[in-house]
């Protein structure tokens, strides 16, 4: 079991909260209202310094407020983040690469960073199985190796068909393939249903 915080209770961080739980992991919601919903089982807690006491963070909120969020959630060295957000219809600021390397930048030096959960629907994340025993695709990339190996592994408890792909400079694709996601999924009429899944001919 590890204690799990997910930084913001919108739609995407409720539905892996729920999928964690599931999991027999410790939930954490970090908030500002602490009137708002979250899953049975789950502890809410103020977003100042929630990340003390924790084996992972999720960050799960709209990317405009992550400038304010991040340097408030008392990350330290060897800490893992995991970056969930994604910076649709604005340009990242400062001329960062990637929304995920604004977030690295804004989190202290020393804290390992992880760009997870950000290219499918929320409609897949508390429960991923699929009909005929398939799993989405769940892109996994990270700065450390071993924080890499550590997500992927509990992406893969989750449920995904979690994938390695390389380190952060890799995160600005991740980003584009959620937009890919997107467009399929609206522009091309396939609904917030469609997922993507890894199936090889033979």
């Amino acid at each position: 079991m590890q204690t799990v915080t997910i930084v913001g209770a919108g739609p995407v961080g409720t539905a892996l909260g729920t999928n964690l739980l599931g999991q027999g992991h410790q939930v954490r919601f970090a908030v500002r209202n602490k009137a708002v919903d979250v899953p049975p089982d789950a502890a809410t807690i103020p977003i100042d310094d929630c990340a003390a006491g924790s084996d992972l963070t999720i960050l799960a909120v709209p990317f405009p407020a992550v400038a304010d969020v991040v340097p408030r959630l008392g990350l330290s060295d060897g800490d893992v983040l995991i970056d969930a957000t994604n910076p649709f219809g604005a340009a990242v600021p400062d001329g960062h690469v990637s929304g995920t390397a604004y977030v690295q930048r804004l989190a202290s030096p020393g804290v390992h960073v992880a760009k997870a959960f950000g290219v499918l629907g929320v409609e897949h994340m508390a429960d991923p199985s699929l009909p005929g025993g398939f799993a989405p695709v769940l892109p996994v990339a990270a700065d450390d190796d071993g924080v890499r190996d550590q997500v992927l592994g509990l992406a893969r408890e989750m449920g995904f068909d979690a994938v390695a792909v390389g380190g952060l400079e890799n995160a600005a694709l991740l980003e584009q393939a959620a937009l890919y996601w997107g467009l399929l999924a609206f522009t091309g009429g396939l609904g917030r249903d469609f997922v993507l899944v890894a199936h090889n001919r033979g």
